[in-house]
């Protein structure tokens, strides 16, 4: 008897090796079905078949699909057959299992927040007026906390009582949130055979860990894999954007800006021209150029010195993942006070409090940059902001300020595309300045009395420019690490 059990197994383990190496010419014609050649096969081949659900073997009785194979072995008539009932299916030897339903995890590259960011100045002079102010380098925010401080920003154009200068940025990213509901909409479409019940959700995202669980068909499951895919590819690429924030004093009180096309005649070597925008004869300022590689940052400072002294006023450098904003700020923040009156009274008495408060409001350079890349190309959403007080004394005041300041506001909002490592130059944020110069003769101007006859004061008047150079450059994954 035990020589008989032993010759059985191997004559087993003999079948199944010799299946698993088999051709087989099969046609499925419409009077039979897969499942009947899944049971021929499985006595031939001595394996044992499992269907984990009622619907899989169902749907294998249908006699409408024609299949017809010609020497495939075992594996390509599984993977054939259940890709075209759209089933899952699991083969190690001895058994086949057979189930309607697939379940996948993915990882997605992605931080397990959402992020809101916005910079806003606002005088408020009302006392029951509510000041959110959200900084421009706001700490990321938990989910819990996402909605209600969108609505907080979004709130700030509802208070009244107000004056001043408004610099105004928000993004707003709820990219789990986003995430949950395109990959519904990818991967369960109006006419598939299986669409989920209410009452079951078939994506598990834990945030985390940046897990995503599917739980549907296989033709479903890969659809969802293309995407997340396809959106990893994109978030691991990062742009390195380097920013050069230049101011020039024009010698020309009265002029209308750089004229750009005069840099093409320079001879600074190769430079080539946006074939989107054209210049005319007699151009004097534009907004936005684009300009080659080959175009260095010391040859633009060598042209605006043509037009007036040019100074630095930062070049901040920022690595920031594929659609994602880069917020850039430079300058100063200065603090006012605001005195608040409160009044309490009963039958008797009347009380008042008088508490202050010391609001702020931003003056310089905000710069809100998010690229998007396009292959080789990299579109950038520019929202660059200036803000300075019309008394430029006081930003370097060491205590708060009885009042609001008097502030002047340049802005420009724009979506260009350009190539790889190429410069986009923007211009033509112009400001006329108004300052008191003293000059007085040492020792003696400082004498009292006696000051004033050997010192004068003049008063200046100045056209001054702005100019942002930004250079992207494409930092693949193989790259940063």
């Amino acid at each position: 008897m035990c020589r008989i059990f032993v010759f059985f197994i191997f004559f087993y383990c003999l079948m199944a090796n010799t299946c698993e190496n088999k051709k087989f010419n099969i046609a499925i014609s419409k009077q039979e079905s897969f499942k009947t050649i899944l049971e021929q096969l499985a006595d031939d081949c001595f394996f044992s078949v499992v269907f984990k659900d009622s619907f899989s073997a169902k749907i294998l009785e249908n006699k409408t699909m024609i299949l017809n194979f010609h020497k495939a072995n075992l594996n390509q008539i599984f993977k054939i057959g259940f890709e075209a009932f759209d089933l899952n299916y699991s083969f190690d030897g001895n058994v086949l299992s057979v189930s309607r339903l697939q379940t996948k995890t993915f990882f997605i590259h992605y931080i397990a927040t959402s992020r809101v960011a916005s910079s806003n100045t606002n005088i408020i002079f009302s006392q029951d007026a509510i000041q959110n102010n959200i900084g421009l380098n706001s700490p990321i925010l938990s989910n819990d906390n996402y909605q209600r401080t969108i609505d907080m920003a979004n709130q700030q154009d509802d208070f009244t009582n107000k004056s001043g200068s408004k610099i105004y940025s928000l993004d707003a990213i709820d990219f789990w949130g986003e995430i949950e509901n395109e990959l519904k909409q990818i991967i369960f479409r109006e006419n598939d055979k299986y669409l989920p019940q209410e009452h079951f959700n078939p994506i598990t995202i834990n945030k985390a860990s940046g897990f995503v669980t599917i739980t549907a068909t296989p033709s479903q499951i890969k659809r969802a894999q293309k995407y997340i895919q396809a959106l990893n590819h994109k978030l691991s690429t990062q742009v390195l954007i380097d920013v050069n924030i230049l101011t020039i004093t024009h010698h020309n009180n009265k002029t209308t800006g750089i004229d750009w096309s005069s840099l093409y005649n320079l001879g600074l070597g190769a430079i080539e021209q946006n074939p989107l925008i054209s210049f005319s004869n007699h151009s004097a300022s534009y907004g936005v150029n684009i300009f080659s590689q080959d175009l260095s940052i010391g040859k633009i400072v060598e042209f605006l010195n043509t037009y007036g002294d040019v100074s630095s006023v930062s070049n901040p450098k920022i690595l920031t993942l594929n659609n994602q904003p880069a917020l850039i700020s430079v300058g100063n923040v200065i603090r006012y006070t605001q005195n608040l009156v409160y009044q309490t009274s009963n039958n008797t008495t009347t009380l008042q409090n008088t508490k202050q408060q010391y609001p702020s409001v931003f003056s310089g350079v905000l710069l809100d940059i998010t690229p998007s890349i396009d292959g080789d190309y990299i579109i950038l959403k520019i929202n660059p902001s200036i803000t300075a007080t019309k008394d430029s004394r006081i930003e370097n005041e060491a205590d708060a300020l009885p009042a609001p300041p008097n502030l002047s506001t340049n802005q420009m909002s724009s979506i260009v595309r350009l190539k790889n490592d190429q410069k986009v130059i923007l211009g033509g944020l112009i400001s006329k300045l108004q300052m008191k110069q003293q000059k007085r003769i040492p020792i003696l101007g400082y004498i009292p009395v006696l000051k004033y006859l050997f010192s004068y004061t003049k008063d200046l008047n100045q056209t001054q420019e702005m100019v942002i150079v930004i250079t992207p450059k494409i930092i693949k994954f193989e790259e940063a690490e």
